[in-house]
């Protein structure tokens, strides 16, 4: 905790859109997880390497056009040229020890590279690095200079709000928005004998650039003056880890110790500010607004993982962690503007805390029957902090003096265990099938949080069968019901406040959110999720796939906030293999999510009393106020696959995904009441991705390959359409806009293989 005059980590105003596209399903399918788009950008992979002790991969490649989502984390983000640069190497001639190295996308802000020595099953010693980007959207403009203190230009005119600066169109001006991550690395493995190993390993990571966030100048709730800022980023982490384990028929343990030092070289992020509200001490040209940025902190632990084998149908498995992270760097003053009267200094030098986190997972497997298995787990996992409770006489958002001492606000601790038991049983069925029963006992016990305690029973209940050889289906189906203890709505305001203000302020109004608002992780549930995969095989050279999913969240003791979510999946996936030069893959997705969320509009004062319930209402007692929102998030997702190999010295192979997403939010009141709402714009986005590669043999040791990528990208994000920098009144935007990106790459290069 840097400051506590300011709110770190602001979310900006308005943020990315990050789509997501799952491959083609396994035959077993499990829950897929998304990987980002962005992730996937690169030319398709070939076997350039091959079987040979070496290879070199050099050519260039031509993007055509300047982007950030196409680009966002391959490094081909720029029009023009880039160089191909791929080598590997291997040598296993040495007497009784060898040397393998790589360095990869050599022209790419995405190197990363190797080095290894060792003796075959005795030693491994490694070297390396690891160079990535992201790129984010780079079409906003600021009129703000600057990295860690930013100011405006010297003939700025000020204003109540963004329509009154006069030079605010010229003032503005293009930035970039990139992240570095360049990280060191050793690694070290030796085999002490036949039953220990030791392994070490000592890293270190700088991160540079610029985020964005956002910042506000204020005294109180009811107004503030905001602007979207780009966010200094220059991080550096160390992290070393010494880690010992021994095996043999019966058991096998492995623990470790790991240390992690993280170190910001910026305290603070502070800005000019633009308007002319407040008093003179605050106001542009002398005013300042100030954000804390993360704080140093460092980080020692321990794992412990182990298996004993008791016999062929017995075995126990363990695995433990302990860890300490700790925080002592020194407060930041109360404000960043030094003409506002202090009186009352801060509590303490620093935060000077720690958290200790442990966690315990074991399992106790077992055969009882032939035809049966048995599993018994336990899980446990433990928050803790440690550090004094303070009161801090704070500054609101560099705007006023310190205030009074009724207006002082505490720290307070998230302490946290989660304890999960239960067992698994599977019994063998005819034809080929199985039937398995999970039971789980969840209970979470949290400190200064809403609800005290939550307790969840969770049933599973699965069947597998393989009528024939060629068909394989997979059903479950889980029931999840979670009871809270009593929602102690109040228990974040009284923590938080002094009790100055809490006397003075009437009891009917002594809350933080609405009273019939429940967090939705803390509050009753009822849950209901299916699960169905089928694979068929109708032909020796055909597979094909289909998984259903579906998920009902009911939140029924909740009146206001998330009260229900559903989600649907269906995925489905062929897969022809005519011949060994020819393989073809297609799939089709579809997904589902829709949330229904209620909510109360009331002001302060006396209308904040929500426990009135004779008329005239006040209107954080009155139903009428309500309103409600339905959203729905779809997505469409589809693709194909193909590798040929035309001739014996030519290959082919061809990459096609496709994805359209939409996003619906409906919005509702009561019909007796006096509110007016309007439905939400739709948010649609819409990916082509085609990609290409060709690779002809020229020789036994020498090939050419050709790449080639159509990537088209679009969204319509009302957030950000016709949005200006100076379109909301007290808030300065970056005025971006939507992504809609057309880019085509092309690459060739040569592949050398040596013997």
């Amino acid at each position: 905790m840097k400051s506590l005059n300011r709110l770190a980590y602001q979310m900006s105003a308005a943020s990315g859109l990050v789509l997501a596209a799952c491959g083609v399903l396994a035959q077993q399918a499990e829950d897929d997880s998304y990987t980002p788009l962005g992730l996937e950008n690169r030319p398709l992979q070939t076997h350039w390497q091959g079987d040979s002790p070496g290879a070199l991969q050099l050519g260039g490649a031509y993007t055509s056009d300047d982007n950030y989502m196409f680009g966002e984390y391959n490094g081909l983000y720029n029009k023009g040229w880039t160089a191909i640069g791929n080598l590997q190497w291997q040598d296993f001639s040495g007497a009784g020890n060898y040397w393998q190295g790589y360095v990869s996308n050599i022209g790419l802000d995405t190197r990363e590279g190797e080095l290894t020595w060792g003796k075959p099953g005795k030693l491994s010693l490694s070297v390396g690095f690891d160079s990535q980007i992201q790129v984010s959207n780079d079409n906003g403009r600021t009129p703000f200079s600057g990295n860690t203190h930013q100011v405006l230009p010297d003939n700025w005119v000020s204003g109540t709000d963004t329509s009154d600066w006069p030079l605010l169109d010229e003032s503005l001006h293009g930035f970039s928005q990139e992240l570095k991550r360049n990280k060191l690395y050793l690694d070290l493995d030796t085999r002490l004998n036949q039953h220990w190993q030791l392994e070490t390993g000592l890293s270190y990571e700088e991160k540079t650039g610029h985020a964005d966030v956002g910042g506000a100048i204020y005294v109180d709730q009811s107004s503030g003056d905001a602007v979207l800022l780009r966010a200094p980023v220059d991080y550096a982490t160390t992290e070393a880890t010494l880690g010992l384990s021994y095996s043999d028929q019966r058991l096998n343990l492995a623990g470790s110790v790991n240390y992690s030092d993280f170190n910001n070289k910026d305290d603070v992020l502070t800005w000019q500010n633009p308007y002319n509200n407040f008093s003179s001490a605050v106001r542009y040209p002398d005013g300042d607004g100030g954000l804390g940025l993360a704080p140093d902190n460092d980080q020692w632990g321990g794992r412990l993982t182990g298996q004993y084998l008791f016999s062929a149908r017995t075995r126990l498995q363990v695995d433990g962690s302990y860890a300490v992270a700790s925080q002592n760097q020194n407060y930041l003053n109360y404000s960043v503007n030094p003409a506002l009267t202090v009186d009352v200094p801060l509590p303490a030098n620093s935060y000077d805390g720690e958290v200790a986190t442990s966690t315990l997972n074991a399992r106790l497997l077992f055969s009882p029957l032939r035809k049966m298995n048995a599993e018994v787990f336990y899980r446990y996992r433990d928050r803790n902090y440690d550090a004094d409770r303070n009161g801090y006489q704070y500054i609101r958002g560099d705007g006023q003096n310190q205030p009074g001492t009724d207006f002082t606000v505490y720290n307070t601790s998230h302490d946290y265990t989660a304890e999960v038991g239960g067992f698994e049983v599977d019994y063998r069925l005819p034809l080929r099938s199985k039937a398995s029963f999970t039971y789980e006992y969840e209970e979470d016990t949290r400190r200064n949080a809403a609800t005290e305690h939550t307790k969840e029973d969770r049933y599973i209940l699965g069947y597998r069968i393989q009528p024939w050889s060629s068909v394989t289906a997979k059903v479950e189906v889980q029931y999840a019901d979670r009871r809270a203890s009593t929602y102690q709505w109040a228990q974040s305001y009284y923590a938080l406040l002094d009790t100055g203000l809490i006397n003075a302020t009437p009891d009917n109004q002594r809350y933080i959110n609405h009273p019939d608002l429940m967090q939705y992780y803390l509050a009753n549930r009822e849950q209901w999720q299916t699960k169905a995969d089928f694979t068929w095989l109708p032909a020796d050279r055909w597979n094909l796939n289909l998984n259903l999913q579906w998920r009902d969240d009911n939140y029924d003791a909740s009146e206001l906030g998330l009260t229900s979510a559903e989600w649907y999946r269906s995925y489905f996936s062929a897969s022809y293999v005519p011949t060994e030069a020819l393989s073809a893959t297609v799939y089709v997705g579809y997904d589902y999510y829709e949330t229904d969320q209620q909510s109360r509009a009331f002001n302060g004062g006396p209308q904040k009393d929500a426990f009135e319930i004779y008329p005239p209402l006040p209107q954080a007692s009155d139903p009428s106020r309500d309103w409600r929102v339905d959203s729905k998030d779809t997505s469409y997702t589809a693709g194909a696959n193909l590798q040929w190999q035309v001739t014996s010295d030519i290959a082919l192979a061809l990459d096609y995904n496709y994805v359209d997403t939409r996003v619906e939010q409906d919005m509702g009141t009561d019909p007796t009441g006096t509110l007016s709402v309007s439905d939400l714009p739709d948010v649609n986005t819409r990916l082509n991705h085609v990609q290409l590669s060709g690779t002809w043999q020229l020789e036994e040791n020498l090939a050419l390959q050709l790449d080639y990528q159509y990537y088209r990208y679009k969204s319509d994000d009302w957030a950000w359409n016709g949005v200006q920098a100076d379109t909301i009144g007290k808030v300065l935007t970056f005025g971006q806009g939507n992504p809609n990106e057309q880019v085509n790459y092309v690459g060739a290069s040569v592949i050398y293989h040596w013997q």
